[in-house]
């Protein structure tokens, strides 16, 4: 029961105990007892207090029950009034009702209160707690918001990151892509160079010979496929993982290893058929020698038997003659033999020993050659050493060296435009230098000179740079050459100078070891450099260099100048076959000597056939039967292997295939 509907019921009953006392009251009353007419009813006993009339008024009863009764105007009698007592005791009565009512309602408005203050306490505490839970939504959001914004952070920096290490990773790649590269380009120049080596090697031997390499023949071109697609892949860049572009080098590292091993294998292959050929000819040979001995025996035998025929037919006619006439007979005393048919001892000894190394008239050649170089070094010093003309003399430098590079045999008028800007500055025409001004070859004495002995050198480097690795490109050069050898003859013996210079075996000049001298003195004067760390030069190297010079050399025999400058020739074929025929001669030098034939071999080797004929056939038999034996007691490296196989290919094929990159006559 709420505290409202106790309320109620407490109202309910006062008017109950109202009701029951106005009944009561009502029975003794006859009359009006209350208004401002009436006095005051006096009880019985309390005369000083008056008591007032509580009779409560008569209650209307209800239409039913309760009958009006008419009202009559008399006065009341002293009996009609109740009891004091009673009276008293209803006052007592309903004040101690009014008393519990009083407590009542202080007990419920307390209780009332207690209910207001738990409602409110209630009330409060659901306020604190949604306050609490707002508060705890808010945090939430918050934290939320804050975990959100950390995440976009968190990612922002992630990015940046991922950026910064992509951009690392990218760099990285591109150093490493960068040095994959330099790493597989210098591999891939020696294993060009080897390759084509090989190819070279191969292409020279016949059918016959070619199907001795077929397997190494499959490995050098599987090898090559393998190679260029490692090349392919590292200039792509498609390396997906940083250590592949390491793992490139060491690939092709490997792949160059493995070439050097092929070609071991194709030296030892082709050694052992060669020793096979050897055999073979050897015993073809020895048989025709036997065959050769038996005939001679035979004829020998038959002379014998012819000579004793004759001696004893001879004695039979002495002894009819002796018989016959009494004198004897004279005989004449056969005649001695003259003093200068028989050589001196010591000029046999001297021309053995000069021939082991040079040729006189060769090296009387080179003596001049030499001598004219160093007058004109000697007479251009000034010029070198003025401090005030090194502008001057970058200028000159800058004039030649700028054509000079640029000569290739891409079309006439290329190699005729260039070789036009070399001529017009030696002619005296202006060149433009660097700083806009102008120069020419007549702004100082010396200077003609001097720009000849830097072109002759310049011309001489190309056979190291361009020609060693592509042979090709020595005729060009060659052309050119020879055109300033008919327009400026000193030019060409400057050039070849440089030449000698460079490689004395073009002499050909097997300069011998003096006494005392170190084998670095002595590598140094047959052509070897030192690096900058005062070391020379590894001995692959020195060969690479000593045949780019041979080409040139050989290229500038066989070459044609422009048609324009005159037909006078100015170094001829017959230069080639007296370098081969005193080459031969010269004491045998392990790997140059062989290298340098070779190259001469393959060079020139078209033209001598076709000017010399069986004169040239007997030369490569001679070296074939008398020379190699020679080289190989010296000398057992893949050059010399090389040249037998060169050799038996010439011989036995009877035919010497063109150079490539000849020019044709008349070409500019």
């Amino acid at each position: 029961m709420s505290m409202d509907d106790l309320m109620r019921t407490l109202d309910w009953m006062n008017v109950e105990t109202t009701l029951q006392h106005a009944a009561l009251a009502s029975e003794s009353c006859t009359g009006r007892t209350l208004g401002a007419d009436r006095e005051p009813l006096w009880v019985e006993g309390t005369k000083s207090s008056p008591v007032a009339n509580t009779i409560p008024e008569e209650l209307p009863a209800p239409k039913e029950e309760i009958s009006v009764i008419p009202r009559t105007n008399w006065e009341p009698s002293i009996s009609c009034f109740p009891d004091a007592q009673a009276i008293n005791a209803s006052i007592v009565k309903r004040e101690l009702v009014e008393e519990g009512k009083r407590c009542v309602r202080q007990q419920l408005k307390v209780l009332k209160d207690r209910q207001d203050a738990r409602r409110l306490s209630r009330e409060s505490q659901q306020k604190q707690e949604e306050h609490q839970l707002q508060q705890k939504a808010l945090r939430e959001r918050n934290e939320i918001l804050l975990n959100q914004k950390a995440d976009q952070m968190t990612k922002v920096q992630l990015e940046a990151q991922q950026r910064e290490q992509l951009a690392l990773r990218q760099q990285t790649d591109q150093k490493l892509h960068k040095l994959a590269l330099e790493g597989v380009s210098r591999c891939q120049r020696r294993f060009n160079q080897k390759y084509e080596g090989i190819a070279r090697i191969l292409l020279s031997l016949d059918k016959e010979t070619v199907q001795v390499c077929s397997t190494q023949n499959t490995q050098l071109k599987e090898l090559g496929q393998k190679f260029e697609q490692l090349v392919s892949t590292v200039k792509m860049g498609k390396c997906e993982m940083q250590s592949q572009f390491l793992c490139s080098i060491i690939k092709a590292e490997e792949c160059c290893r493995s070439l050097d091993a092929l070609e071991l294998d194709i030296i030892k292959q082709l050694a052992e058929f060669s020793e096979q050929i050897q055999q073979q000819l050897k015993q073809e040979a020895d048989k025709k020698l036997e065959e050769e001995r038996q005939r001679q025996l035979a004829e020998e035998e038959k002379e014998k038997q012819r000579q004793q025929k004759e001696a004893s037919e001879a004695k039979a006619k002495q002894q009819q003659a002796e018989a016959a006439k009494a004198e004897p007979v004279q005989v004449q005393a056969a005649p001695e033999p003259k003093s200068q048919d028989v050589p001196p001892a010591a000029a046999t000894t001297a021309a053995t020993t000069a021939s082991t190394c040079v040729h006189p008239d060769r090296l009387k050649f080179y003596n001049d050659i030499i001598s004219l170089y160093q007058s004109k070094v000697d007479a251009v010093k000034p010029l070198q050493t003025e401090e005030s003309l090194k502008q001057y003399r970058t200028g000159c430098q800058r004039a030649i060296n700028l054509p000079l590079n640029a000569i290739s045999a891409v079309s006439p008028q290329h190699l005729g435009q260039n070789f036009d800007k070399l001529y017009s500055f030696f002619a005296g025409q202006p060149v433009k230098v660097m700083n806009g001004s102008t120069i020419t070859i007549n702004d100082h004495p010396l200077a003609r000179d001097y720009c000849m002995l830097l072109m002759a050198k310049k011309f001489v480097s190309q056979s190291e740079t361009a020609i060693s690795s592509n042979p090709q490109a020595a005729f060009p050069f060659a052309s050119v050459i020879i055109t300033f050898w008919k327009l400026l003859p000193d030019f060409g013996k400057i050039f070849l100078a440089y030449m000698y210079k460079e490689s004395p075996f073009l002499v050909p000049y097997v300069i011998p070891q003096q006494q005392g001298q170190t084998p670095e003195q002595y590598l140094k004067t047959i052509g070897y450099r030192l690096s900058d760390k005062n070391e020379l030069e590894k001995p692959d190297i020195y060969l690479k260099r000593q045949t780019g010079v041979a080409r040139l050399y050989a290229a500038v025999i066989i070459t044609q100048g422009r048609k324009a400058a005159g037909p006078d020739e100015c170094f001829e074929l017959n230069e080639g076959w007296l370098w081969l025929a005193h080459m031969v001669r010269v004491k045998p030098i392990p790997d140059i000597s062989a290298t340098m034939i070779m190259e001469m071999l393959q060079t020139l080797g078209f033209e001598l056939w076709r000017s010399y004929g069986k004169q040239f056939m007997k030369l490569l038999i001679y070296i074939q039967n008398i020379y190699m034996p020679q080289l190989a007691a010296h000398d057992e490296g893949g050059p010399k292997t090389r040249l037998e196989m060169l050799l038996a290919k010439f011989l036995r094929e009877r035919q010497i295939p063109q150079a490539i990159g000849v020019l044709p006559p008349g070409f500019w």
